[in-house]
């Protein structure tokens, strides 16, 4: 390409706009993809995903290409990124992708260059802070779908974290995230039923719960064998009387879900008020379940369970992602909307941190159900709520929606 009008225009504006080493190829490339932009803000029936703001955002992270393809109601999201912006390591950025992955918007993901983009998220699973890491285990699930080897292992670095304030909870995420592996590969996620030093008895509650589910999914024998080895080694490593009990009813909980659903809403209705703390959580980590069979009710223990008298950790399970997907299917039947969205907006303005965070993680889904709720949440944030990357994450949302409105 040497074209006296290109060379003209590179000379009068590239070099004066753009400070990186540049070639004619890769100003072709910011060419095409300024064309591409304005014909896709043109065309109202794309959806767009902006990664910061206005033009001068997107060609400062330097994204050269984006393309939304609906096939067999599957949507195909493609990013490509240049070595300048991973090498910029620009973690608010790589924080609105991740916010992306796991609202889980799009079915299936396609990111290049990959080997560049998991590097910065295998970093990021190392060294960044706590929120930043559990962003990273909740994007697993859509990790995987992008590159399965990588995703696996960015599970065996989050299978490992430790937080001197948050324990092993980020282990818990990894352990929850296997579910979405038993079809592809059921020795991975066999290898994986084990136990950990530090492991707390949330994270072994998942692990019971992805054992229940991988013995559903592959019927495999020796499913009850190995609970009673995992209840054995509870006993050895010294886990309190509690835990175990939890752990035993957890597992006669997962049989009548499944054989008997009638007695286990009734079980559920029955132990809400148990003495153990750990069958509480057992029992609203697992409420969903059962909530196209018996919505109503279900909604009424989600409420029950949400109320600022319970403890945190029981409270925190109405946010974990399947719960909040439940109470979004539940958001669409008008006959029960409005009490699903009263839990919602309890949990987004709960006391406690975590729940915020998480609840918000699926806000995009929310957007996209109810517009006008999902924009009262956002505003709700910004105004009221003191985590600092929260509000920015809602500022970001309000402002690609509000975008997309007046086109």
């Amino acid at each position: 390409m040497n074209t006296k009008w290109f060379n003209r225009f590179k000379n009068k504006w590239f070099n004066k706009i753009i400070k990186f080493p540049q070639n004619d190829l890769t100003i072709a490339l910011y060419l095409i993809f300024v064309f591409f932009l304005i014909i896709l803000f043109s065309i109202k029936s794309i959806p767009i995903l902006t990664l910061g703001g206005g033009l001068v955002t997107f060609l400062g992270l330097i994204v050269v290409a984006l393309k939304v393809r609906l096939t067999q109601k599957k949507q195909t999201l493609l990013i490509s990124f240049t070595a300048k912006y991973l090498l910029e390591k620009e973690d608010y950025y790589i924080d609105e992708i991740l916010g992306t992955l796991i609202a889980g918007t799009w079915n299936k993901l396609k990111i290049d260059p990959i080997e560049e983009f998991f590097a910065t998220i295998k970093r990021l699973s190392k060294q960044s802070d706590y929120e930043m890491r559990r962003r990273v285990a909740e994007a697993l699930p859509a990790l995987y779908q992008i590159d399965l080897d990588e995703g696996k292992e960015l599970f065996k670095i989050i299978r490992m974290d430790w937080d001197d304030n948050w324990k092993s909870d980020n282990r818990r995420r990894a352990i929850e995230s296997l579910c979405y592996l038993i079809e592809n590969d059921k020795k991975f996620v066999k290898n994986n039923f084990h136990i950990i030093d530090g492991d707390e008895i949330f994270t072994i509650i998942s692990l019971v719960e992805i054992l229940d589910k991988f013995g559903e999914k592959t019927s495999w024998e020796g499913i009850e064998n190995r609970f009673h080895e995992l209840k054995n080694e509870l006993v050895e490593r010294k886990y309190s009387s509690d835990e175990i009990e939890s752990i035993s009813e957890l597992w006669n909980i997962l049989d009548l879900i499944r054989y008997n659903p009638n007695q286990a809403i009734k079980k559920f209705e029955d132990l809400k008020d148990s003495s153990n703390i750990y069958v509480q959580i057992c029992i609203d980590r697992n409420l969903n379940r059962l909530s196209k069979r018996f919505p109503e009710r279900i909604l009424n223990l989600m409420g029950y369970f949400i109320n600022k008298d319970k403890h945190k950790n029981v409270r925190r399970p109405i946010a974990k992602e399947n719960s909040i997907e439940c109470l979004i299917h539940l958001l669409q039947d008008r006959r029960i909307s409005e009490k699903a969205k009263e839990i919602i907006w309890k949990l987004v303005s709960d006391d406690d941190e975590i729940i915020r965070l998480a609840t918000f993680d699926k806000v995009e889904i929310i957007l996209e159900v109810d517009n006008e709720f999902g924009k009262r949440i956002l505003e709700h944030i910004v105004k009221r709520n003191g985590h600092s990357r929260l509000v920015k994450r809602a500022r970001t949302l309000l402002d690609r929606y509000e975008m997309d409105t007046r086109k």
